[in-house]
């Protein structure tokens, strides 16, 4: 496989005032996984497509495995595209179309047969190389598209969007098959999607993008529990962590004391030198951090249940305050929370965040053991 840097990586087109691509630099490691995300029109594809070859780099450098590759072409490149769409010649049967690009490179036979029989078994597709795309389902045809990638044997697999086209059984169980993929081929691959539960699933670094810029970039966990800004933290995660107004009270050496426009005031464990007392701030709390209390107090958000989502494990309780703010928490599946209850919340200091008047992460004073974090998100995912 191989390495991949980016360094100020910019694209800008004729005539449009602004850069799309914003002076991206990024290090990719052998055989790692990682994730582009974030909302539509951030530039996620396009730094893709100019990784492939596909769109010009306007400033700054790619190099793979060292080797500037600016002016060379997708060819030369040694990299390998997976498309939203499967881009399956109708007329092909499976192995005729991974063995395509094999056969106009010219390789013999026997060659490009072992290629398409080894691609097939990876990717449990041996029952059906003599068949037609239409005979298959979606997700045996994106495989296909895979397969013809495998068989070219890339430095660097590049993966557009490749689950969106279809629907939601499918999309887990080809996350799954991804997973393996990357497990059994050792492979470096780059991942394009909107959906942050896939990158939060397939990644092993996450690079969150926003109008063309990295917003932060790290692992799963360092994401979900350390987000670099209010952008992150409510892009990150499902569900959504609820970020409310409030203001600084009073800041000591075990974090500040904070009161939240809604009427609560709480003491949260985060880095009291960075806030000024009366500064406005953001707090940040996921509600898989938020208890259900059973009485009313000073430190506890009081609120009316407007909807139960009951999940099986899991029930989401969304609720609405006396000033109109919804809140969302996350309680046990046999909860019996209805429609209409009147709800106290409390919040853990040690996990929540605060974030200032800039929008940016105020550091926390705690970290936590990274098993317990990653069965969490394995439970709200």
């Amino acid at each position: 496989m191989a390495t991949l840097t980016l360094r100020d990586i910019r694209k800008s087109y004729p005539g449009a005032a602004a850069e799309t691509i914003k002076g991206v630099s990024l290090d990719v490691a052998d055989r790692e996984f990682v994730v582009f995300v974030g909302p539509s029109g951030c530039g996620k594809s396009t730094l893709l497509r100019m990784i492939a070859g596909l769109e010009d780099i306007s400033g700054g450098e790619l190099a793979i495995d060292g080797v500037r590759m600016n002016e060379t072409g997708p060819a030369g490149r040694g990299l390998a595209m997976v498309f939203q769409s499967y881009a399956l010649y109708p007329h092909m049967t499976v192995r005729q179309n991974m063995e395509f690009a094999l056969k106009l490179a010219k390789l013999p036979v026997v060659e490009r047969r072992a290629k398409v029989e080894e691609a097939a078994r990876i990717l449990q597709l041996t029952d059906y190389l003599d068949r037609t795309p239409r005979q298959l389902s979606g997700g045996q045809r994106q495989r296909v598209a895979i397969g013809r990638a495998i068989v070219r044997s890339p430095k660097v697999f590049l993966f557009d969007e490749p689950l969106s086209n279809l629907d939601a059984a499918l999309r887990g169980q080809m996350r799954l098959e991804l997973a393996r993929l990357h497990n059994e081929l050792a492979a470096t691959m780059i991942y394009v999607t909107h959906d942050q539960i896939e990158a939060m699933t397939l990644a092993d670094k996450i690079v969150v993008l926003r109008a063309g810029r990295v917003e932060q970039l790290g692992s799963p966990l360092e994401l979900y529990r350390d987000p670099a800004n209010i952008f992150v933290a409510g892009f990150i995660g499902a569900p959504k962590m609820n970020l409310h107004p409030g203001r600084v009270l009073d800041t000591r050496p075990d974090g500040v004391r904070i009161a939240l426009d809604s009427g609560p005031v709480l003491d949260v464990a985060v880095a009291g030198d960075r806030l000024a007392p009366g500064a406005a701030i953001t707090f940040g709390a996921r509600p898989e951090d938020i208890t259900v209390a059973g009485t009313a107090g000073p430190d506890r958000l009081s609120g009316r249940v407007v909807v139960v989502e009951h999940l099986g494990g899991q029930t989401l309780v969304h609720l609405e305050t006396d000033s109109g703010e919804s809140w969302l928490v996350q309680t046990d599946g046999s909860s019996t929370i209805a429609i209409g209850d009147t709800v106290h919340l409390g919040f853990d200091g040690t996990v929540s965040h605060v974030f200032d008047g800039q929008g940016q992460a105020v550091p926390r004073l705690h970290r936590h053991d990274p098993s317990a974090e990653a069965a969490r998100i394995r439970a709200v995912s």
